[in-house]
């Protein structure tokens, strides 16, 4: 998959800057288009927490970088909504855009799919159920935007960051709601200590401060690359999850259709298969056998329990 134009506008200061709306990507006069101008208007309804400035920054974002969206927190689908309006109003994209919006509670996931068909969006957008390490080792993608909008709590912020750096590419926009949130100061959020050590890391630059969050481009210390799931992959992967989420009754393939989807899933595990880490995992557990063995061995002649 082609690599998204990187932002190339850093803003330096630490703090809100009002609602206007900044650019980061050279190409953007100010606002993208219209739907730009109003997007927040029209989400502003949804469950959710946005800043107009966040709406913006995230609406400019899918529109550059919207082929493959992470979203860290579905809550109410708010934010996969305004990244679609984005992605999808942009005239020069080739390719259908897809958004994995995960979330650890299951109303947020119900209250999410509710959202994205009440503006006839759920075609784009995969409601996985489980955190953001669970979702790498079921899906052998690599976003092409995140947006960091789950755990606020400093260990669980740190842990999501670092899954990341071990699967984004250079050059990927990253947004961290709640940034600049006061609860920081507090210590009740550790959003910005964990965004903070995340940039000192090497992993993230910093590019400015837009509503309450902050923005960030990953550098040349990421060395994953960019994919998503083939169209129909994603839509065979998408349904399960509906399912799995008990948003879709489970039924068999129509009749002539089984043996597409059987062709999708050994495609997807095929791509499993070929991952850096399936590989890993099979190496270790090979070099793991012979110890195994002794192990039995000596616990056959001592009466010793077997692991």
């Amino acid at each position: 998959m082609k690599a998204a134009p990187t932002p190339d506008i850093a803003y330096h200061e630490r703090h809100p800057v009002g609602e206007v709306a900044r650019p980061s990507w050279s190409a953007n006069p100010g606002y993208v288009n219209d739907g730009h101008r109003t997007v927040y208007d029209e989400t502003k309804d949804i469950p959710g927490w946005q800043m107009p400035a966040d709406a913006h920054k995230l609406y400019e974002m899918a529109y550059f970088a919207g082929d493959v969206i992470l979203d860290l927190g579905a809550f109410g689908g708010r934010s996969a909504v305004v990244e679609l309006k984005g992605a999808l109003g942009n005239p020069a994209r080739t390719t259908r855009p897809q958004v994995y919006s995960l979330d650890v509670v299951r109303s947020c996931i119900h209250r999410s799919h509710e959202s994205v068909k009440a503006f006839g969006l759920d075609a784009w957008v995969l409601l996985f159920l489980g955190g953001v390490e669970t979702f790498f080792e079921a899906f052998d993608v690599s976003p092409s935007m995140v947006f960091i909008d789950a755990d606020h709590v400093y260990e669980g912020v740190r842990k999501d960051m670092d899954v990341l750096s071990k699967v984004l590419a250079p050059g990927v926009p990253v947004l961290c709601h709640d940034y600049l949130n006061p609860e920081n100061d507090t210590g009740e959020y550790g959003v910005r200590r964990a965004a903070t050590e995340w940039e000192e890391s090497g992993f993230v630059r910093y590019m400015g401060a837009f509503g309450c969050s902050g923005f960030f481009v990953t550098t040349d210390r990421c060395q994953g690359r960019v994919r998503g799931l083939s169209d129909d992959v994603f839509a065979v992967r998408r349904d399960a999850c509906l399912v799995a989420c008990g948003l879709a009754p489970s039924a068999p393939a129509p009749d002539g259709a089984w043996h597409v989807r059987v062709d999708n899933l050994e495609r997807e595990l095929a791509s499993i298969q070929s991952s850096r880490s399936y590989r890993l995992a099979r190496t270790i557990a090979r070099l793991s056998r012979p110890v195994r063995r002794a192990v039995n061995r000596v616990a056959a002649l001592t009466g010793g329990p077997r692991p």
